[in-house]
């Protein structure tokens, strides 16, 4: 009996430092650039307290003259479900094999916007496995 509860208490902690992790406001590039490369490490930083931000944005805004990068904080969700709303705001023309352009890309994860890509990030795959094996031991300590 002393062993599970052990393990109930260790699958608790580590839990709650992966939430803490989650939850935590997160480190983000904030920068407006021509040049991804001009984007440094000097511009990672944690985001504002004005609101509850809980991932990182990349806007790339290329017209006829110009492209402009803007990094910042952003609070999800990033993309609309229905491609109707997306059409009528004017946010599905991330077409780059045209002269002109505007891309949304959000990642969550500290710096994830480093290079605008949006991708699947460790965090959530560590916090996934975590909460699998969290189930699993409780099925086997109380099921």
């Amino acid at each position: 009996m002393g062993s599970k509860i052990w393990l109930l208490m260790l699958m608790i902690s580590v839990s709650a430092l992966s939430t803490a992790n989650v939850i935590s406001k997160p480190k983000c590039y904030q920068c407006t650039v021509e040049d991804n490369s001009l984007c440094t490490d000097d511009f990672l930083q944690s985001c504002p307290d004005d609101q509850a931000y809980d991932r990182c944005m990349t806007i790339i805004k290329k017209s006829k003259s110009s492209l402009i990068i803007e990094k910042k904080c952003a609070l999800g969700p990033c993309k609309l479900r229905d491609p109707k709303q997306s059409t009528g705001l004017g946010l599905d023309h991330c077409d780059r094999s045209k002269p002109e352009y505007s891309c949304v890309q959000c990642c969550q994860g500290d710096g994830c916007n480093k290079d605008g890509v949006d991708s699947i990030q460790p965090s959530f795959i560590a916090l996934s496995f975590l909460l699998i094996l969290t189930l699993g031991m409780f099925l086997f300590l109380f099921g």
